[in-house]
């Protein structure tokens, strides 16, 4: 798909084919994405946090410095797995909740179901957050030969519980919170882990599967880590590593983060150990930025979680692997989450035939990343919700938001030892008047100045505006609004655990 025209592409069908054949040559995949982890929260992008396998990695590999991620959980993870954008998924609102009968629509093939049927072993530990209600939502029917982790998006990190408000049995108006065990090997549940830390408990299986996996059989294997997402938990020896940080949200999220590191560095060192490394292709990125007000920071960009601000939507990420032609430096090109689809099909050796096809926004841009050619990809959709509401687009450099970006809207610097003064006190309290925002990116990333109402700027704004009335001829209605929340996915109905069947 030719990156000129890909918005106006959108208004029609877009095809990528890809043959059904075995994979061998193809090298080992491994895909970790941290949950809730802010621009400056990792070493190598200047952070005070402590993360040395991942500054490693990240510098022996490339740091992609412009790819971009949802603005919360689901509606990146779906654009993991689909290789399309949430307004074409109806994941554009929200994320999806325990008590709501829906997840990524059943009639899309996830990469996964693509690099199995081309010969990889599929195996996916952690969070899911993509649907439950019924198996059919569930990782071991949505292309993994294995699953070990939790469906919902967050949970206790020592009980694996989740407790949330559902809709009271027989009266629809009131409501009560119910608390479920989530923790699942394959769908079996896991009760024997009361008082594990998940981000140990998912390395160990990582090792433990790495350690048992034929090197010659290629792998995916697919990582979204609970951390660093809420709630604020970490065995005490990481949060007394900080004791210099004197926020208390800021202490324990750093130690969480270091945490995931340490646990990745084991990861990695599974994979060295057994054979496996050397043909591994690896990937980290986040599923959003970070929020402000659980610790995380994305200084000096604007915004956060939940935002289309850039604090909110361009991912700390980085890619690694013996067969990356060029490496150890940032590249600045363009990419989006969900041309990881294409881009690793392509990287495992997938030949692009019409025999089987799906329908995608990705563009395979694995020559950008293993040889640091120019990006295809000139324009992205940020999110489109007409629930808030808001659109937000990307051309080249500019950025058009029309709408609620959301908030928080500024820029925060982190908590500061000397300056124990909490993020939350330095949040704006009022909602800006503006619907309107024109940025150029390349000449100011952080997003200090609106050029919407500026002269000279006038053609540029009809022209974006212009682009996003033909991306909205592809939207599609949001599943969030569609599907109410419903007292049948108590776990009081389940033995006392978060469970499908109920839909």
């Amino acid at each position: 798909m030719s990156s000129a025209t890909v918005f106006g592409s959108l208004a029609t069908v877009t095809y990528l084919h890809f043959m059904t054949c075995y994979a061998a040559a193809g090298p080992h995949i491994l895909f970790i994405a941290a949950d809730d982890l802010g621009w400056n929260d990792v070493g190598f992008h200047g952070s005070e946090i402590r993360t040395p396998n991942l500054d490693k990695l990240a510098k022996e590999g490339v740091i992609m410095n412009r790819t971009y991620v949802q603005p919360v959980c689901s509606p990146t993870r779906s654009a993991f797995m689909s290789g399309r954008f949430p307004i074409h998924t109806g994941l554009q609102h929200e994320v999806i909740r325990p008590t709501r009968p829906y997840g990524l629509p059943l009639n899309i093939t996830t990469i996964a179901q693509h690099l199995k049927s081309a010969g990889y072993s599929t195996h996916m530990i952690g969070k899911w957050h993509l649907g439950f209600c019924n198996t059919k939502y569930t990782p071991i029917e949505r292309g993994f030969d294995s699953y070990f982790g939790y469906f919902v998006g967050a949970e206790d990190y020592f009980t694996h519980t989740c407790s949330t408000v559902i809709p009271n049995k027989g009266n629809q108006t009131a409501a009560n919170r119910v608390r479920g065990l989530d923790f699942r090997n394959n769908t079996d549940l896991v009760r024997n882990m009361n008082g594990t830390y998940s981000t140990i408990a998912f390395a160990l299986e990582a090792e433990r599967l790495v350690s048992q996996h034929d090197p010659d059989k290629p792998l995916y294997l697919y990582l979204p880590f609970q951390a660093v997402h809420g709630p604020l938990q970490a065995p005490q020896r990481y949060i007394d590593m900080y004791s210099n940080i004197q926020d208390k949200n800021r202490r324990t999220f750093a130690g969480m983060v270091t945490a995931m590191d340490e646990a990745i560095g084991n990861i990695t060192a599974a994979f060295q150990k057994h054979g496996l490394w050397q043909n591994t292709l690896m990937i980290f990125t986040t599923d959003n930025g970070g929020p402000i007000t659980d610790g995380a920071n994305n200084f000096p960009l604007r915004g956060g979680k939940h935002t289309v601000w850039e604090g909110g939507t361009r991912g700390t990420v980085f890619v690694h692997g013996s067969m990356l032609e060029k490496k150890g430096y940032v590249n600045n090109e363009l990419v989006h989450s969900v041309d990881w689809y294409p881009t690793l099909l392509t990287a495992a050796g997938i030949t692009h035939t019409d025999t089987t096809y799906n329908t995608i926004d990705g563009i395979d841009l694995w020559n950008t990343i293993s040889k640091g050619m120019s990006s295809k990809r000139e324009d992205f959709v940020y999110n489109i919700d007409t629930n808030e509401p808001v659109s937000a687009i990307r051309y080249k450099q500019w950025k058009l938001i029309v709408g609620d970006p959301g908030t928080p809207s500024g820029w925060y610097p982190p908590p500061n030892a000397s300056m124990p003064v909490s993020v939350t006190d330095r949040l704006p309290t009022a909602k800006s008047n503006t619907t309107t925002y024109l940025f150029d990116l390349d000449a100011d990333p952080t997003e200090h100045f609106n050029l919407a109402d500026e002269k000279g700027f006038e053609e540029v704004v009809t022209m974006m505006k212009k682009r996003l009335g033909e991306v909205m001829k592809t939207y599609v209605h949001d599943l969030y609004t569609l599907n109410p929340p419903t007292a049948k996915s108590s776990p009081d109905n389940f033995g006392g655990a978060w469970s499908p069947g109920w839909c």
